[in-house]
């Protein structure tokens, strides 16, 4: 039986120490709580925020790709390349093509090719103006991957969280 307090009415047990573990455990949880919830508003938890996306740059153009996604939902790659007067070519390892599948390509590649293991998306040159090319992408499985991307023979290795 736990200890009565003197200062008690006769009949009421002194739940104190008790009261305050609660207390202690509700604060956790409401910083656990403010965590995920920050982590939501940055981006650390899918689409949307500064966390969610990263923009890898190279000497003929850039790329924007997301770093965390949602499984089984739309996602963009955006290609950014600058004026030159010889096409471009965007090359993707075949190991991205098992991360994402390809729903559409805006404008539409001239021609694609296979050659030293990468997949290479070749695209008309603008020499007066920069171009954008948007792939709109379906994420396939769930999970942290890794792949190579780049731009012309710049091609760099990246990773991707997928969230369930």
């Amino acid at each position: 039986m736990p200890k009565m307090s003197s200062s008690l009415p006769e009949g009421i047990e002194d739940h104190t120490r008790f009261q305050q573990r609660f207390w202690c455990a509700q604060r956790w949880a409401w910083i656990g709580f403010a965590a995920i919830l920050g982590a939501a508003l940055f981006g650390a938890l899918g689409r949307g925020g500064p966390l969610a996306r990263q923009e890898l740059k190279f000497t003929s153009g850039s790329l924007e790709l997301p770093i965390v996604t949602r499984w089984n939902s739309p996602d963009e790659l955006r290609v950014f390349f600058l004026p030159s007067s010889s096409d471009r070519r965007l090359v993707l390892d075949p190991d991205f093509l098992t991360i994402f599948s390809i729903e559409g390509i805006d404008p539409p590649q001239k021609a694609a090719n296979y050659e030293n293991g990468h997949i290479g998306y070749v695209f008309p040159a603008d020499p007066a103006a920069p171009s954008q090319v948007i792939l709109r992408l379906h994420t396939q499985t769930p999970g942290l991957h890794s792949f190579r991307i780049g731009i012309d023979q710049n091609v760099i290795e990246r990773s991707v969280l997928i969230l369930p």
